[in-house]
């Protein structure tokens, strides 16, 4: 039903057109052929008809005339024309209903009723249009040059036309004029969206520092605690062992070399190691990859080298900013997240849409975050 009531401004120009074609040609034929004045109904789109002092020739004319105005009306239309278009409309109702009335009915009038219930429905789609907001699917010569301006920007869904002129005309295409502009208003929008979201990650690497600040004093402070109750618990209870046992007792822990500590701690420093992963995975520092899977640097078509100490939100296409600036906004809020999804950039300019599991790690003694990331298989 949506269908019939979206096409219905179909109705009336085919309806005028094929009578204007069929009187004109009508015309020509009676006009210089000297062929016969019917059918009847063709005389009588005007009540002009009912005069006596009109000829056949003349009534047919204006009909024919009325048939061409409406039809212009219609064609290009608008709601000012729309509402000229009743005019001829009421005046070709008025001919034929006059006929009707003062006709016996008979098969002879049957065009008659025919092309007055056409013109009926033709009076019911334009009081659709006009009265009850409907916009008819016309285009304006203004809304044609958008239109085109619009076309000439997207060279992918051009059509070619059928038939040129010369080479030379094909050759001149205001696409390549356009071209390095919108390459550079890209550049700039990406290149501050890429400011903006540096600024947040520094922020969120100073919050990062004053909190693991705060963490190792309240260790510090529930070492120094322990340490002090095991003394008060050891002065309590003090029993005379032999001099080994007491030894052993008063350093329960061995004490660890300076050697074994570093060993240790780049152990503990280093615990991701990246190269051995199968995993889609790197480890970012403030947005700059520290460590990268060379399953990731397959993923995007480089060398592992080659994203080492580059920044992460270059290989974000411009369409998955949105979601990792509102990833990192809602993590200075509070909001506790720990995955988003985004849009990737490969080498060959080909956006893949996956999704990344982030979590937070240390390297080489400073906070940073380890990436997992799943290829999402939804088509971009």
């Amino acid at each position: 039903m949506k269908k019939l009531v979206k096409d219905a401004w179909l109705f009336p120009n085919c309806f005028l057109l094929f009578f204007s074609l069929f009187l004109l040609v009508k015309f020509l034929f009676i006009f210089f052929f000297q062929a016969a004045y019917e059918p009847t109904f063709l005389f009588h789109f005007t009540p002009l008809y009912l005069l006596s002092g009109i000829s056949n020739i003349q009534l047919l004319s204006l009909s024919l005339l009325l048939l061409v105005v409406d039809l212009y009306l219609h064609l290009r239309i608008s709601k000012r024309r729309l509402l000229f278009s009743f005019l001829p409309t009421s005046v070709m109702i008025a001919g034929m209903g006059v006929t009707i009335m003062y006709s016996s009915l008979d098969i002879a009038y049957i065009f008659h009723y025919f092309v007055f219930g056409c013109l009926l429905i033709v009076v019911l789609i334009d009081y659709q249009y006009l009265l009850k907001g409907i916009e008819p699917l016309a285009v304006s010569p203004k809304k044609e040059t958008v239109l085109l301006r619009k076309i000439q920007q997207k060279p992918a869904h051009q059509r070619k036309p059928l038939f040129t002129r010369s080479a030379k005309h094909t050759q001149q295409q205001p696409v390549m004029t356009v071209l390095p502009e919108s390459i550079i208003e890209l550049k700039n929008v990406s290149d501050t969206i890429l400011q903006k979201m540096q600024l947040i990650i520094d922020d969120l690497g100073k919050k990062t520092l004053q909190i693991e600040r705060l963490e190792q004093k309240f260790e510090e402070q529930k070492k120094f605690d322990y340490h002090q109750k095991i003394e008060s618990n050891h002065s309590d209870f003090q029993v005379t062992f032999p001099q080994e046992t007491q030894e052993r007792d008063r350093h329960p822990v061995q004490d660890i070399s300076t050697e074994e500590e570093i060993l240790l701690k780049e152990k503990i420093e280093n615990h991701l190691v990246i190269d051995e992963l199968n995993d889609i995975a790197a480890v970012v520092q403030r947005g700059i990859f520290k460590e990268v899977s060379n399953s990731f640097a397959g993923f995007l078509g480089y060398e592992r080298t080659e994203l080492l100490q580059k920044n992460f939100f270059i290989f974000i296409a411009p369409r998955g900013y949105d979601d990792a600036r509102k990833y990192y906004l809602n993590r200075l809020k509070g909001i506790t997240s720990n995955s988003f999804r985004t849009i990737l950039l490969t080498k060959a300019n080909t956006e893949m849409l996956v999704e990344i599991t982030v979590t937070s790690t240390i390297y080489k003694g400073d906070s940073a975050e380890f990436l997992s990331i799943k290829v999402v298989n939804n088509s971009i």
